[in-house]
């Protein structure tokens, strides 16, 4: 039904792992004052003040098709994915301080946002990417259209699908992954044109959730945005 169905395999192959971890964990970094977290969780105060009347999102705010991957049976022997998380920490630009990926909604408009907030130091964070999405159409309450996922230093991730742009043996990708990156689900609304008018509203919206991605990381300090289609 979803092109990503086909393709769900590639998602992060060896951070699977890890995906569905929500509860802080030690960290070893010159941060270690900052929670590290993974999924979902609280984020510093300091953060948490730049959000304006956005929160962070939970499992609850995802739309339902993206709540059924969660709930769909894992394959044996396979590590847990998870679709609905809100946060993942790590230390993107790699300058020895702890940085957040966050997934945000408004309550009062519907409407959710996708920040990669780098630390400043001094308990102070400039949002590094900002995407906004819009309130998915009437007869879906739910307002996250978008899924994220974090791939760890030295994992190939998205790597590892046949078609990813930065070709094999080359020092772009060995960048990519030598350093930590995150993986956001493109808005629908990109792709539902190409859907068939005859279906309504919902199910054009549905029938395009996950067919593109983009990914964020740093290499040498400069911020490289990677657009896949699944």
């Amino acid at each position: 039904m979803f092109r990503w169905l086909a393709s769900a395999s590639f998602i992060l192959l060896s951070a699977c792992s890890t995906l569905s971890r929500s509860s802080a964990q030690p960290s070893n970094s010159p941060s270690a004052d900052l929670p590290n977290i993974q999924c979902r969780g609280q984020v510093p105060v300091a953060l948490q003040k730049t959000f304006g009347e956005f929160r962070l999102a939970q499992p609850s705010d995802f739309i339902p098709v993206i709540q059924n991957l969660e709930q769909r049976p894992q394959q044996p022997n396979s590590p847990k994915i998870s679709y609905t998380c809100s946060l993942f920490s790590a230390d993107f630009n790699q300058d020895q301080q702890q940085d957040y990926a966050v997934l945000l909604v408004n309550p009062q408009t519907q409407t959710s946002q996708f920040r990669l907030a780098i630390n400043q130091g001094n308990q102070t964070f400039k949002s590094a990417i900002v995407r906004d999405y819009p309130k998915p159409p009437v007869g879906i309450r739910q307002p996250v259209s978008v899924a994220m996922l974090l791939k760890r230093v030295g994992e190939a991730g998205s790597a590892n699908r046949a078609y990813f742009p930065l070709k094999r043996n080359t020092p772009e990708r060995e960048a990519f992954i030598a350093q930590s990156a995150i993986e956001v689900w493109r808005s629908p609304n990109e792709y539902k044109s190409g859907i068939s008018s005859k279906l309504s509203a919902v199910e054009r919206f549905n029938r395009a959730v996950g067919y593109g991605s983009e990914i964020f990381y740093f290499s040498n300090g400069e911020l490289k945005t990677i657009s896949v289609a699944d």
